[in-house]
């Protein structure tokens, strides 16, 4: 079959490095798709695409561009969708992913676990969140953020306007949620294709940082997953429509399990290092079975 990766980035980039040289493994064939290079268009009353590839030329399109995607890049997606050309993940399902607070608004309606949350505009709401939060420390994230960007740790209040000056975007609102120390839980990242739980870690924040990104230091380890967690990473994943995800979850001193995000985009570097697990190779099959009707 032939795959599109729709990205911003070149074929250095490790997933798309991986992904091409996966495909290429497994007999399909694949290509990068920047947004820059296509162009949708409704003439005459028709839909049409100008893309590196003519309409039909590509069975699956497979977006790999992270929760700051641009409207341009989402328009495009939902282009190719109405164009006929399966989409993994979907249009609708990255528009919900991508914003955190909207993406915790449907964990919550569907009965899964999150962490205590607000959505502020101002500085007065932001009090109010951190009272209603037990006081400070509490963790501020923007709506878009990734890899650990976009996300602080509120000590204070003598910090707190500082902070909110800087990282409220007028308009965008701000995340606040509870904080759970590094010491007293654990962090693990799910990797989901379908309805299964492909490979685990459990990541551990460099020194003097509360966050586990790998991308900013972090350690991990491949671990196996309990019954209990492994469907609530699928479930998390379902509820936003998701195909494709890296669910995110902390687990707390008491063993209590919360779904702290789901990412739409999920790097695997630091997932294929700790298992040993060929994960672009299950990524590609995945695609591969879908495209022909197998679950």
């Amino acid at each position: 079959m032939v795959i599109g990766i729709f990205s911003v980035r070149n074929h250095r980039f490790h997933p798309n490095r991986r992904l091409i040289q996966a495909a290429g493994e497994l007999g399909h064939r694949i290509f990068l798709v920047h947004p820059e290079n296509c162009l949708s268009e409704i003439h005459s009353g028709k839909l049409g695409l100008k893309s590196p590839f003519e309409d039909g030329q590509v069975d699956a399109l497979l977006p790999r561009i992270g929760a700051r995607i641009s409207e341009y890049a989402l328009t495009l997606i939902r282009h190719f969708e109405v164009m006929n050309i399966r989409v993994v993940n979907g249009f609708q399902s990255i528009l919900l992913a991508r914003n955190k607070f909207q993406s915790l608004q449907a964990l919550a309606n569907t009965g899964i676990p999150v962490p205590a949350s607000y959505f502020v505009s101002d500085f007065r709401m932001f009090r109010k969140a951190v009272k209603n939060l037990g006081g400070y420390p509490v963790v501020a994230k923007t709506a878009s953020s990734r890899q650990g960007a976009g996300v602080v740790l509120v000590q204070s209040a003598v910090t707190a306007e500082f902070i909110m000056q800087n990282l409220l975007v007028k308009g965008q609102g701000l995340l606040v949620q509870e904080f759970i120390p590094p010491h007293e839980r654990k962090d693990i990242r799910a990797f989901v294709l379908g309805s299964r739980v492909i490979a685990a870690m459990e990541m551990e924040p460099r020194a003097k940082d509360f966050r586990s990104n790998i991308h900013l230091g972090g350690q991990a380890k491949a671990v196996t997953l309990s019954r209990e967690l492994t469907e609530l990473a699928v479930r998390s994943t379902q509820a936003l429509g998701l195909e494709i995800s890296g669910t995110d979850i902390i687990v707390d001193r008491n063993g209590t399990a919360k779904v702290i995000e789901v990412n739409y985009s999920p790097g695997f570097r630091g997932l294929e290092a700790s298992s040993g697990l060929d994960i672009a190779s299950e990524i590609i099959q995945y695609v591969s079975q879908r495209h022909r009707g197998v679950s």
